[in-house]
């Protein structure tokens, strides 16, 4: 049973990590910086008559797949789609109709929030077995159908109702807001003899539809001999909402709970309120086991910082769960926008930085670096010689954002070292993103002595890697720039040429050549160039990097790049002579 509660209140609070604003790059990716206009998606002319057609014929595979089509373009926004609403109304409510066509009948209504077809899904959810019910009852709660509630109310008094159907009714009545269930869910919540993940869902659901009145009941599982951990989890659901003394002091007591799902429950209720009521118990909850407490812990010295807060929460930097140490990262970045913070958040992610740790050295320099703290710059020429791949990498994007000249030197050491060593042995795969990085430093500092190392990048040997031979070329670019090198240049229009196919060039070679030769403004692989690239076609079918180049050597204006018209194809039915005019 604990095994099947604490299960059970993760998926409640497991939560997504958001992409953050400090991630690892190349330059060479955005530099040149050339974007594309958004594409127009179109579908096939005369396609959504063939599916309506479809979905109107006998054989129940048919209309499965053109109702499962309908529902999945819906999104798209295709025009006059809502036609299809009576043919799948009558697909839904035809005693001869498949089970699959129907189910997919009714997930397409719903997809398409068909809130009219109302009551033909209702009367074929009660007849046409459990799938269907747990497909169309969650929505009939979202439109607060009235006429389902009083199924509701039967299943949740009913002693033998299926369990699937019972928690399928405790949450339909949470989300709709149906206030009159409250007894007979509490009825549950005491019930011994119910399933426990039921009794969890209707503590839940008691919990969301009242926010006041609830201590009592609460109070009955505290004055058990034992509480379970069932019982505490349910104590915190009827709290949630709660906001008086009384209810907090009890949340607060439960949130230092030995039971981690407990504790994390409670302190995510005590958050959501106020963070400062978490404040006094932060520092406990960071030094859990449990990630969901540590987490909000976190959260309350994020939401209520104080430079003495910044410390703890930088040495978190290092926490065993790479979601939170992300998180923290770019909590801390946020915070440093705060003119009273951002001193301590600088010093106290230093002091993680020079610590031992590989996960705090990692994130402490990609936050540096995103900081643009100089000073750390020392410290990330150390870390090139860390053993892990994850510091490695942080490393020398770090030094390519700071880009302090002190360092050039230990990154050009490095770089060649790393080049001899792939030369001796089987790298790793980090090596090739680290050596990218590195060359990238060395280019955008323009340090001259680098340019020998650079150009063994040139030739073509997979043995280098894609990462590290791209980014030296773009790099040479960078030394050169208006400075032409012809002899430089003619090997660059080389690598864009070669004919070979065993194997082929790598294609970000090819572009960071064209781009190179653009940028140190050569003269003699101006012509050659123009006529291999335009042998390849005009200039709105190039790769933008390649179309920004040849403007940089030729001087012409090429039009305006015009949105490129994308037809969505690969659709179950589609016309034979296929005419593109009907738009996203």
């Amino acid at each position: 049973m604990r095994a099947m509660i604490c299960w059970l209140t993760v998926c409640c609070l497991a939560v997504t990590t958001a992409h953050g604003e400090i991630h690892v790059e190349f330059a060479m990716d955005r530099d040149p910086d050339v974007t594309a206009p958004e594409p127009i998606m179109i579908f096939p002319e005369n396609v959504l008559p063939l599916w309506l057609n479809a979905l109107a014929r006998p054989e129940a595979e048919m209309q499965r797949m053109a109702a499962e089509t309908i529902a999945e373009v819906h999104a798209f926004d295709l025009p006059n789609i809502q036609t299809a609403m009576p043919t799948l109304t009558k697909i839904v409510s035809a005693e001869a109709s498949h089970s699959a066509a129907r189910f997919a009948a009714a997930r397409a209504l719903i997809v398409m929030d068909a809130k009219d077809a109302a009551p033909v899904l209702f009367e074929a959810s009660q007849r046409h077995g459990s799938d269907l019910r747990q497909l169309i009852e969650p929505a009939l709660a979202k439109w607060k159908f009235e006429p389902v509630r009083n199924v509701w109310r039967k299943r949740l008094t009913t002693p033998g109702t299926r369990q699937r159907d019972l928690i399928l009714a405790i949450r339909s009545a949470r989300e709709s807001d149906d206030g009159a269930c409250v007894e007979a869910l509490l009825a549950i919540v005491h019930d011994p003899l119910r399933p426990v993940a039921a009794r969890l869902e209707a503590a839940r659901a008691v919990g969301t539809l009242k926010d006041s009145g609830l201590e009592e009941e609460a109070l009955r599982f505290r004055n058990k001999d034992s509480a379970s951990i069932l019982d505490r989890l349910c104590e915190v659901a009827l709290l949630d909402r709660h906001r008086t003394d009384a209810a907090q002091a009890t949340l607060l007591q439960l949130a230092q709970d030995a039971e981690p799902s407990v504790a994390a429950a409670a302190l995510v209720s005590l958050n959501a309120n106020d963070p400062s009521l978490v404040v006094p118990i932060a520092e406990q909850a960071m030094r859990n086991d449990d990630s969901n407490v540590r987490r909000q812990g976190v959260i309350a010295f994020v939401e209520r910082p104080t430079p003495e807060r910044v410390a703890t929460l930088a040495r978190m930097l290092d926490d065993p769960h790479s979601g939170l140490r992300a998180m923290v990262r770019e909590s801390l970045f946020r915070l440093s926008r705060t003119k009273e913070l951002d001193t301590s958040i600088r010093a106290d992610t230093s002091a993680v930085l020079a610590s031992d740790s590989w996960r705090g050295q990692e994130q402490a320099a990609l936050l540096l670096a995103a900081l643009d703290h100089k000073p750390a710059a020392l410290r990330l020429v150390e870390l090139l010689e860390a053993p892990r791949d994850e510091v490695l990498i942080s490393a020398a994007w770090g030094l390519r954002k700071l880009a302090v000249s002190e360092s050039l030197p230990a990154i050009f050491d490095k770089t060649l070292r790393q080049t001899e060593f792939r030369k001796n042995a089987k790298p790793r795969p980090s090596l090739d993103i680290q050596v990218g990085l590195l060359c990238e430093a060395l280019g955008l500092m323009k340090y001259a002595p680098a340019e020998e190392l650079l150009r063994r990048y040139v030739p073509k040997d997979m043995t280098m890697g894609e990462r590290s031979r791209s980014a030296a070329i773009w790099a040479l670019g960078h030394l050169h720039a208006g400075k032409p090198d012809e002899g430089l240049a003619k090997l660059l229009f080389e690598r864009l040429t070669d004919p070979s196919l065993f194997p082929p060039e790598m294609e970000s070679v090819r572009n960071m050549s064209v781009v190179s030769m653009a940028r140190m403004k050569t003269r003699t692989q101006v012509e050659p160039t123009r006529k291999f690239l335009f042998g390849k076609g005009p200039p709105e079918t190039m790769n933008l990097k390649i179309r920004w180049a040849l403007q940089e050597m030729t001087g012409e204006n090429f039009p305006d790049l015009k949105p490129a018209i994308v037809t969505r194809s690969g659709w179950f039915l589609e016309p034979l002579e296929v005419k593109s005019s009907v738009r996203k």
